[in-house]
């Protein structure tokens, strides 16, 4: 199942054996020993660029509050003096000031900056489920990166540059979109020097080369991903699962509807399986053409009456040896009435009959394990070195206190 909204190179930081972030070091400036984490969030705060459509919808939250302004400034953590002044245009607000007045008012801080609400999620099953999750649920999974990645929007200088991405085909024939939109995703991974998207980390392939961040969570039963999409941030949040090809079809299946610009467009609630709906028909066919490129396929698609080879393909391209049997039946290569009898298979067996067990720990070592999208973790840390934030943006990512990042951050005594 997947779920999407509708809106307008780094590496991971590795722990150290006391289970330390220690990437960057430790560089707490003195001013701050001491202080409340409050506090330090305002002193580290990055300012925000001002313009007049900002300050109005600042002075509606004020009205609508019914507050003066003394009591609203202490609403949001400031002086009434600088509220004053960030009122006049003379001071700028900061990345805290902003987060309270759109709390308080309950709505976002995109709507301060853009003045454009998100659309509440929908969501669409690639499988069928017995009670879907809720859209709170989803949302409140999905927020946890969102908001980091709006955060990091009010503080980058110059803004963050995404990667372009390929034109949806001018033709109402799915599969020709879909084909389309795959042979362009390919030329994108090949002209970073990539030959193929069989064997690679295909979350780090879709961060380098579609700028779309990729998290792996623990999801509400049986919802396998959802995408979410702006006009300049992607992401994708997988659930953590044992079954890494489907996982990974997943993945390819959600970039697929970023792609195609479905997260644009909420579209029906539920979507039952081989659903007739063809921004998901397009979505699987995509995801096939992409993680099972046919110019592969038909090199290495030989003697496939031999079980010892077809499991070699599924090991090759990383798919469940169903997709990869209708893979075959679509190009050709295989008759239909031949696709049942992998249908009890899984990709395990695949690879213990290749005698790659290797493969299965690597995978679900890979599937498994929670991952925070690098570019979020990363650049978080890099502005809270430079005092631009406070401990509290990185905490939110982290699901941690601000005390304990903070903690978690300091230098390691080394005994002498």
């Amino acid at each position: 199942m997947c779920a999407r909204w509708s809106t307008k190179g780094t590496h991971a930081p590795v722990a150290d054996t006391r289970g330390r972030l220690s990437s960057l070091a430790w560089a707490e400036p003195a001013r701050i020993r001491g202080r409340t984490v409050a506090k330090i969030a305002m002193d580290r705060a990055r300012l925000v660029l001002m313009d007049d459509t900002l300050v109005e919808r600042v002075r509606q939250i004020m009205q609508t509050s019914g507050l003066n302004q003394t009591d609203f400034a202490e609403l949001i953590a400031t002086s009434p003096d600088r509220l004053s002044k960030s009122l006049s245009g003379t001071r700028k607000f900061t990345t805290t000031e902003l987060a309270l007045a759109a709390q308080s008012a309950g709505t976002t801080v995109e709507w301060l900056l853009t003045g454009q609400h998100k659309a509440t999620p929908a969501i669409a099953a690639r499988t069928a489920l017995a009670a879907a999750p809720s859209h709170d649920q989803i949302s409140d999974l999905v927020s946890r990166f969102s908001t980091a990645s709006e955060q990091l929007q009010m503080l980058a200088d110059p803004p963050r540059a995404i990667a372009p991405l390929p034109n949806l085909a001018a033709t109402t024939m799915y599969i020709d979109q879909a084909d389309r939109l795959a042979t362009d995703a390919l030329s994108m991974v090949r002209d970073r020097g990539m030959d193929s998207t069989a064997s690679l980390d295909l979350p780090a392939l879709l961060e380098e080369v579609f700028s779309v961040d990729v998290a792996i969570v623990s999801l509400p039963g049986g919802l396998d991903g959802c995408a979410w999409q702006t006009e300049l941030d992607r992401l994708i949040v997988l659930d953590r699962t044992s079954n890494w090809a489907r996982q990974r079809f997943s993945l390819a299946h959600e970039l697929g509807h970023i792609l195609a610009g479905d997260a644009q467009t909420l579209i029906a609630e539920a979507v039952p399986p081989h659903s007739s709906q063809m921004s998901e028909k397009r979505a699987n066919s995509f995801a096939a053409s992409f993680l099972m490129p046919a110019d592969e396929v038909r090199k290495m698609a030989q003697n496939l009456g031999d079980p010892a080879h077809f499991a070699a393909l599924v090991n090759h391209f990383r798919v469940s040896p169903t997709s990869m049997a209708w893979r075959l039946v679509n190009l050709g290569l295989l008759t239909s009435s031949s696709v049942s009898k992998w249908q009890s298979v899984t990709a395990e067996s695949c690879a213990l009959t290749a005698g790659r067990p290797q493969l299965i720990s690597s995978e679900r070592a890979r599937s498994e394990a929670s991952r925070i999208p690098p570019r979020l973790l990363n650049e978080h840390l890099e502005h809270f070195y430079n005092g631009a934030t406070s401990a509290r943006p990185l905490a939110a990512l982290l699901e941690m206190s601000s005390h304990d990042v903070i903690d978690l951050l300091r230098p390691v005594a080394i005994q002498k």
